[in-house]
């Protein structure tokens, strides 16, 4: 019995040391290729001489809100790559913004786990590097981007050099700009190289590196890029990209010309405190422009108002800083209201933003839906009827509030299905809610739908009905920070009109896009009809329908 038992321990004795074995072991220069080892991390040589420090920052502030636990945890899943060198020198090859950020965390512990990718202690300094170039262990050039011989990198991560564009380039990659490519070697330092003589910034003041973003976002997509690593090559190109406006494009409407389809316009906001409304024609150009407007927000059109004993066509525009609605004819955007359509009773918390229109089929009746920077968790948004005043000049009517929100964020892009009798709007990262257009239906005030409540990488922005014959067609959401549009069906699923499945995703070149609109109407040179995208750059998107439809595989 005690020789049984003292088979047992030695048994469990071994066991032991097998399992020891297989964890982490402190890093020696004898270590061979494959063993998992821990290493102070500022022990780690760099095999680059610079980082995105802006990137360095972000991590820092990850992982300050970390507990040791979880930092330990997500340490070990980075598992970075060493290299041991002449001399038994540690090289880190990748993670060099990760490292630096834990040797910059509030964490006492600076342990890095990881493993070793290779022990060429044995070689001599020039073939050593030589080496780590042809296997693409080393980026050797400095924080300008240029080349620099190896003897020359820094001897820690603190000595590291900042390099403001590969910050850039991660704040794109980040936004989607192009897509990570973990099968490249040095993917956002080519794209850094990129970007360098063509976006200059502030680097001490985030907002202009927000705007630097946003410029080298636009960059992302030109031709010239095309070569990069991460291009977007499966992006829908515009036929058309607009005349520049002056501030910041936000919101489009489509004004069909049935008289002469080439003359059609694209109605749109330039949304600033100096901001405008603007017409462009099918080219691109601006044709005719109002100044002047407090940030306007939307635009939506709606047809044949009945107004001074004509019909016209008219353009209603929120501005955000008067809290009113604007109204112009179409298309010579001629004013029509006194200035006084102010919606939510002027409440500051409630400054409009997105607005749709809705022309009751059964009298014609037409009505202003107004969502507003904040709201109730149920009546968010307002509906208004508008009426010609008995002069020529426009008025409105409360009729209903509506609508159950979130919280989470605002409610901005609404979209109408005239046809149909239903409105749509984007509760903004939680989903696409659906209720009935007609203030006056039975069920009104009730909830019809909510959906798109997955699969959108934050924002749910702007929303466009595309009708097909027989109550078909889709409704398109803009899906913002993926840079692309779930396309969702119109007529829901079979017996269930308010079932609606993501159908398809096509991602556009339009960068972070929130207002769209889109007709079915053929213009020319816009086969299966118009499709019409804000995009970062100031300016408006032109897709030809068919471009789409063929990417998103639905024709």
């Amino acid at each position: 019995m005690n020789k049984f038992f003292s088979l047992l321990v030695a048994l469990a004795g071994l066991l032991s040391a097998v399992c020891a074995q297989t964890g982490p072991v402190a890093f020696r220069a004898d270590l061979p290729a494959g063993t998992a080892c821990t290493i102070d991390a500022r022990q780690l040589h760099p095999t680059q001489f610079s980082h995105g420090w802006r990137e360095v920052v972000h991590k820092q502030a990850k992982m300050d809100a970390m507990s040791p636990t979880e930092l330990k945890a997500y340490l070990i899943k980075k598992d970075v790559p060493v290299v041991i060198g002449p001399g038994g020198v540690p090289y880190l090859t990748d993670g060099h913004h990760t490292l630096r950020s834990l040797i910059e965390s509030k964490h006492a512990d600076k342990t890095a786990y990881g493993h070793i990718l290779a022990n060429w202690s044995d070689l001599a300094p020039a073939e050593f590097w030589a080496r780590m170039q042809a296997n693409n262990y080393a980026y050797l050039k400095d924080g300008q981007g240029r080349p620099q011989p190896a003897s020359a990198l820094p001897a820690s991560l603190l000595a590291m050099q900042r390099d403001p564009w590969r910050g850039l380039a991660w704040g794109v990659m980040e936004t989607h700009g192009f897509h990570e490519r973990k099968d490249v070697f040095f993917q956002e330092f080519r794209w850094a190289d990129y970007f360098r003589d063509k976006v200059a910034w502030d680097e001490a003041d985030d907002e202009a590196f927000e705007d630097a973003v946003k410029a080298a976002c636009v960059l992302a997509q030109s031709p010239a890029a095309a070569s990069l690593p991460g291009y977007r090559t499966n992006a829908v190109q515009p036929r058309v990209i607009t005349e520049p406006a002056k501030h910041d494009t936000d919101d489009p409407a489509i004004w069909i010309n049935r008289a002469d389809l080439a003359k059609s316009l694209v109605i749109g906001t330039d949304k600033n405190s100096d901001g405008a409304l603007l017409a462009y024609d099918l080219a691109g150009k601006i044709v005719h422009r109002v100044t002047g407007l407090k940030r306007p927000n939307n635009v939506d059109l709606a047809t044949g108002f009945p107004l001074g004993g004509r019909r016209v066509d008219i353009a209603v525009v929120t501005e955000r800083e008067q809290k009113r609605l604007r109204v112009f004819t179409l298309p010579d955007l001629a004013a029509v209201d006194r200035g006084d359509l102010v919606v939510f009773n002027g409440d500051p918390e409630r400054a409009p933003m997105g607005v749709a229109l809705y022309q009751r089929p059964r009298d014609g009746a037409i009505f202003a839906i107004v969502g507003g920077k904040s709201g109730p968790a149920e009546g968010y948004l307002a509906q208004y009827r508008l009426e010609d005043d008995g002069t020529g000049q426009i008025k409105m009517t409360l009729v209903r509030q509506f609508g159950a929100y979130s919280g989470r964020a605002e409610i901005e892009a609404i979209g109408v299905d005239a046809e149909l009798g239903y409105v749509y709007y984007s509760d903004e990262t939680f989903g696409v809610r659906k209720y009935a257009a007609d203030p006056d239906a039975p069920d009104a005030n009730r909830e019809l739908a909510l959906f798109g409540t997955t699969g959108f990488a934050s924002d749910h922005e702007g929303i466009s009905i595309y009708p097909k014959s027989g109550g078909q067609g889709y409704v398109l959401v803009s899906d913002q920070q993926a840079y692309r549009f779930q396309i969702f069906p119109r007529a829901g699923t079979p017996g269930k009109p308010h079932d609606h499945p993501m159908l398809a995703a096509v991602e556009v070149a339009a960068i972070q896009s929130d207002g769209s609109d889109v007709t079915p109407v053929e213009l020319p040179g816009f086969p299966g009809g118009l499709f019409v995208a804000m995009t970062e750059g100031k300016v408006f998107h032109f897709y030809a329908w068919a471009d789409l439809a063929k990417a998103a595989g639905l024709e």
